[in-house]
């Protein structure tokens, strides 16, 4: 995904303190290409680092998302607040190495309608619209990496919609208790419920039954 942030902060301007904290970045790609060494010079000399309290905006509606940030530490959500509502919709939860983005507004660079907020504190690594096709012009690696990133969360996108489809709440909960049970006491349960279009109170029941049955 990607924030709009205007101010960034380096918690360290020299090499050795920057490449420790992109490091898990850094690791994570290499998994999927090997990053040659005018690569790995290329970001470091253009990512920022940004530390996000619990609660802080990444980006608000109305505004061009312009920055790929890669998760280093915490955990953030994606939200909107439709015309005829007043509660939020959570479309998405994003934590350690997960890039976030507003692809709506990214892609088309134009203002999007998505909250982004930090449910805790948050260390993140961006790069900006322009640096990034930079290192697509330049680098075929980088081209390769991000289109391994957007497949794998294409596909991901695309198991969670089916899911959020189901028609039971139980079936939708089960889901998530399956495959995220790390995201169950780091996100508040009104989060939780709207992610899973029901009501607090349809999950606390459901939660309840869950713990019963155990």
């Amino acid at each position: 995904m990607f924030e709009n942030a205007t101010a960034s902060h380096r918690p360290g301007s020299n090499t050795e303190e920057i490449n420790a904290i992109i490091k898990p970045m850094l690791d994570q790609w290499e998994k999927i290409y090997h990053l040659s060494p005018e690569l790995v010079d290329d970001i470091r000399q253009r990512v920022k680092i940004r530390r996000l309290d619990k609660g802080e905006l990444l980006l608000v509606p109305g505004k061009i998302a312009s920055h790929a940030s890669f998760i280093l530490e915490g955990l953030v959500k994606s939200y909107y607040i439709p015309e005829d509502e007043i509660a939020p919709v959570v479309t998405k939860f994003m934590f350690e190495n997960s890039i976030i983005t507003s692809i709506l507004s990214y892609y088309s660079r134009q203002p999007g309608n998505e909250y982004i907020e930090a449910v805790e504190d948050t260390l993140i690594a961006s790069l900006h619209y322009n640096d990034m096709q930079f290192l697509f012009s330049k680098h075929f690696e980088f081209n390769y990496i991000i289109r391994v990133i957007a497949e794998k969360y294409l596909y991901c996108l695309e198991v969670e919609i089916y899911n959020r489809r189901k028609p039971l709440a139980e079936d939708r909960y089960a889901f998530f208790q399956k495959h995220f049970p790390y995201l169950l006491q780091r996100v508040a349960l009104k989060d939780i419920a709207s992610y899973l279009s029901m009501t607090t109170e349809t999950l606390s029941r459901i939660r309840g039954k869950h713990k019963k049955t155990r």
